[in-house]
This record gives C-alpha cells, sequence and structure tokens, in this order.
C-alpha cells in the first residue's frame, strides 16, 4: 500500500503556474518537448527538484519542495505546503492544493478534505460525495474504505457496494477481499459473500493465486476456493512473488513453488523476494545472489546489495558501491557513495558529494550542479 505525503510547514512558494510571461515560455517549451511521463527522473539541483529525461537534459525545470516520480501518467509535487499534481510538461493537471496526497494508481488517489479522504480521478474531479476516515487505493475495481471504525467496499463511482461492517478491509486480488470479523480473517467475493470463512489468526491478500494464512503458530497457503494447498508447516512465510515464496524453517529461510515444493532449501538467514528472477539472500552478514533455482550466481560476499534490475545490481563490499552483471561479474567499479536500482535505463548514484544520474555502462548523464 501507499504511505501518506504529508507536508511540512514550508512557506508557499509559486513557481511554473502563473500567468506571467515566463512561466507561459516555460510551459510552452516544456509542451515542445514533452516525452512519455514513466521515463522521466526526478532530480535535485539549487534547493529544489526538477525532472530529466533519459538523456540526462532538464525537461522541466527545478521548482518543486518535493517531487515524486510519475505514476499513472502524473506526478505528486509540492509547491509552499501545497501538493498538486503535473503531467510530463510540467503543466498543473490539479494545482496545489491539498496537504495530503497520495499517487495515482488505475486513475485514481486519495486526497485530505477537512482531515477526511476523498477519491479523486485524474481531471481532479472528486468520486460521490462521501468523505472518508481512510482508503486504500482500488483493486479490481474496488476500494475498501472506513467510515466511524468499520470498513465497507466503494465501486470506482464512489457509490458503496459493501457496506461498513468489518473490523478491517484490505484489496481484492482474484475476485476476493480480506476483511476481519470477529477477530478472525477471512475472504469475501464482490457480493460480500463469505467464500473462506473468517476462522483465521493472520492472513494475507491473495498473490498468484495463493494467500498464507495462519494456524496456531504455523503458516500455509489456501487457494481461492479456500482449500488448504500448502499445509501450515512454517515458522513465517510471505505471499508469492514470481511464482516463489519465502519461507522459514527451523530459523533458516528458503523458497517453495505454488505446489508446496521446495526449489531453494531452508538454509540462509536472511533472503528477499525475488525480483526480476533474482533473490537477495545471506548467511551471516554476508549477501549475494540465487536466481530461481537456487543456484548463487553472485557470491555471498557483499556487505550490502539491492535488487537487479535491466541486469545490473548496486553492491558494495566497503563504502563504495558498483554494479555486478547476473553473471556476478563487475561491471560498473565501485565509486558511488551511495547506488540505486537501475529504473528503465538509468540509477540514480550519489558521486563525489553530488546527485547524479548513471547509464548501463556506467557513464554519468547527468550530474546535480555546484549550488
Amino acid at each position: 500500500m501507499y504511505r501518506w505525503i504529508v507536508s511540512a510547514g514550508l512557506v508557499f512558494l509559486v513557481g511554473g503556474c502563473t500567468l506571467d510571461g515566463r512561466n507561459i515560455v516555460d510551459q510552452r517549451i516544456a509542451e515542445a518537448r514533452a516525452v512519455p511521463p514513466e521515463s522521466l527522473y526526478v532530480a535535485y539541483e539549487g534547493g529544489q527538484f526538477g525532472y530529466i529525461n533519459p538523456d540526462g537534459e532538464m525537461v522541466i525545470e527545478p521548482r518543486y519542495e518535493i517531487a515524486y516520480v510519475f505514476r499513472d501518467g502524473l506526478a505528486p509535487v509540492r509547491v509552499g505546503e501545497k501538493w498538486g499534481y503535473i503531467d510530463s510538461t510540467g503543466r498543473y493537471v490539479i494545482e496545489p492544493e491539498y496537504l495530503k496526497i497520495t499517487p495515482f494508481k488505475k486513475g485514481f488517489a486519495r486526497v485530505h478534505v477537512d482531515g477526511k479522504q476523498i477519491y479523486i480521478k485524474k481531471s481532479g474531479a472528486r468520486i460521490g460525495s462521501q468523505a472518508y476516515d481512510f482508503g486504500y487505493h482500488f483493486s479490481e475495481g474496488l476500494a475498501f474504505v472506513m467510515i466511524d471504525g468499520k470498513y465497507g467496499a466503494i465501486d470506482t463511482t464512489g457509490r458503496m457496494v459493501i457496506e461498513p461492517e468489518y473490523e478491517l478491509g484490505y484489496f481484492f486480488a482474484h475476485g476476493l477481499g480480506l476483511v476481519k470479523k470477529d477477530g478472525k480473517w477471512g475472504y469475501i467475493d464482490k457480493t460480500n459473500r463469505f467464500v473462506v470463512p473468517p476462522v483465521y489468526e493472520e492472513a494475507d491478500s491473495f498473490w498468484g493465486s495463493r494467500a498464507k494464512v495462519k494456524v496456531g503458530d504455523k503458516w500455509g497457503f489456501i487457494d481461492t476456493t479456500g482449500a488448504m494447498v500448502i499445509k501450515p508447516s512454517y515458522e513465517d512465510a510471505w505471499s508469492f512473488i514470481e511464482s516463489r515464496a519465502r519461507v522459514k524453517s527451523d530459523g533458516k529461510w528458503g523458497f517453495i513453488d505454488t505446489t508446496g515444493a521446495s526449489v531453494v532449501n531452508c538454509r540462509y538467514d536472511t533472503a528477499e523476494n525475488f525480483s526480476g528472477g533474482y533473490a537477495r539472500v545471506a548467511m551471516g552478514t554476508k549477501w549475494g545472489f540465487i536466481d530461481k533455482s537456487g543456484k548463487e550466481i553472485v557470491p555471498l560476499e557483499y556487505r550490502e546489495v539491492k535488487p537487479f534490475c535491466c541486469g545490473l545490481a548496486p553492491v558494495r563490499k566497503t563504502t563504495k558501491w558498483g554494479y555486478v552483471d547476473t553473471s556476478g561479474a563487475m561491471v560498473i567499479e565501485p565509486r558511488f557513495s551511495r547506488a540505486e536500482s537501475f529504473h528503465k535505463g538509468l540509477a540514480k548514484v550519489t558521486f563525489k558529494g553530488k546527485e547524479a544520474y548513471i547509464d548501463p555502462t556506467g557513464k554519468i548523464v547527468w550530474s546535480e550542479k555546484p549550488m
């Protein structure tokens, strides 16, 4: 789920949305060089945030106190104390008027009005007339919301299709929503009929047609009919990601497939979910990577590693970060004091005290200018 973006008490600054000649020119320039929003990167320069394209060109000038990546075609930005949303030209689609907002997802976002949450469309139009104490993003056309301490669900028109009666309600997945009733967890369909009765002390939403549930002090997995397809036998477990679930037995972590077969024996002190076909694992304080068969493709010799993306992963043995490929070879030598995973062709790093972006060859395509 998304965290709320909360504004701090700063002086209101106007930038990029006034009608003076400079900003009109800025907007026309931005429109002329518009690029797909998901290919833009947040860049910090001169004490403010803007956006660069994959070539390292500043396409939306730095004028925001906080800026986030584009989601669903729009990016949340803060000017002064207020948040709004911009498109890939830097034009305000929704003017800064909210103190708290979430990124858009599947065409909808949540914003705070008078201490309550409401849902808005990408046009800025409000969905329905009801305000909520809390709400989650839409999944499979429904969103769980809380009114007076009880959870129900609305559709994308704002109509309450499941009346608020549950202690908690999470996302719909595979047609089933996770709800808590009388202290126990179960699963309802979109007509509010229990498909899996509320009998579990703990449970999670469905991922990959499996959901983890706790029976006594052990975790197992059910299918969408409620049948226990992987018996409760694990001290801890995570949901299936990329058809693998990490599970803990006798204090060690391994991975199973959706049939419950062990594909990586429980032998690691720490393990993370698979991402892009690879998982981070550790013995003691030494980290490396395995593939889905359990083969260690990057030896466990690093103090810290981050997920693979675009065939590269950030790793460090000492204070400097470099990047390895899926054979374990160091293809970008360690020279960065900070490094993030690649995203759509670029990775954010810190080099000689300045924020920068590099391409997969290690070339710096953009670097923060001195203040």
